[in-house]
């Protein structure tokens, strides 16, 4: 089996994922989307999730120029179960850039099935 790299996991089911595998995911998924929105939203601090900005330079949860709306689609998709069409395309265009944080939760997720 070939190493994987530092930017690289492999799923339960073996699959390895990488940057351009979750991008396309994301691209193609509304679910996908809506799932990468809640785990970047739980990774904020309960600081700034309480008044919806990115406060702390901590390199995990949303950036300072997407903390407030983020956190805002975030909170509408809690609530409605869904966004709308016009935040469903912001959301996927934005959320794509926290691939590595989406890696890190997989495999936080999967420990084992780490291998670098």
């Amino acid at each position: 089996m070939k190493k994987l790299t530092k930017t690289q996991a492999l799923d339960k089911n073996g699959k390895v994922w990488g940057k351009p595998e979750i991008q396309a995911l994301l691209h193609t998924s509304d679910q996908a989307v809506y799932n990468a929105l809640i785990r970047i939203y739980n990774r904020q601090t309960l600081d700034e999730k309480e008044v919806q900005q990115t406060r702390d330079w901590n390199t995990v949860g949303f950036t300072g120029v997407d903390g407030k709306i983020m956190s805002s689609f975030t909170e509408s998709f809690k609530k409605y179960g869904k966004l709308t069409p016009n935040q469903m395309v912001y959301c996927r265009r934005k959320i794509k850039k926290y691939w590595r944080q989406l890696l890190d939760e997989m495999r936080n997720e999967n420990p084992q099935m780490i291998r670098s």
